[in-house]
């Protein structure tokens, strides 16, 4: 979550510093050399040099959304899991960050749950689809898309 009253950067150093050793763990945030590195790093990959300085709360929607997978990513994690990272967005945002998370694919493992199923076929290389709980079909969005139950389930057609 964004601590909505903390700045974009304040927001991405928190979250950063996991990174130091925890000896250094205590140090002034301006002494953290692997914490300042990544926020850096960040800040450059996300495209928010505009908007260090500005309070999360006062970002738009889409703006906050890509901060949380910035926020997500400053502790370098091996597997990145996304839970509607598209919901509420206008189809620009939505666009926007469908291409971010095509990118740091590249970098990390990414679990995403999404009801788009534009964005899902477009940015995926493997899709699980659930249904009522169950899994309902598994494979490459190819596969996926010419799926019978799937047709059924979600398009009320086989």
């Amino acid at each position: 979550n964004l601590f909505f009253e903390l700045t974009v950067f304040e927001n991405l150093r928190l979250a950063a510093q996991r990174l130091e050793a925890m000896r250094r763990f205590l140090l002034p945030t301006g002494k953290s050399d692997r914490a300042l590195a990544q926020v850096g790093t960040l800040i450059d990959r996300f495209g928010l040099h505009a908007k260090i300085g500005e309070l999360a709360g006062t970002l738009s929607h889409g703006e906050q959304r890509r901060l949380e997978i910035a926020v997500a990513l400053a502790a370098k994690p091996s597997i990145l899991l996304l839970d509607e990272p598209t919901q509420g967005m206008s189809h620009a945002d939505t666009a926007d960050t469908a291409n971010l998370i095509r990118d740091l694919a590249r970098n990390v493992t990414i679990l995403l749950i999404e009801h788009d199923i534009g964005v899902v076929m477009d940015i995926s290389d493997h899709i699980v689809v659930m249904h009522q709980g169950k899994k309902l079909a598994e494979g490459a969005p190819s596969v996926v898309r010419a799926d019978p139950a799937v047709k059924s389930a979600y398009f009320g057609h086989a």
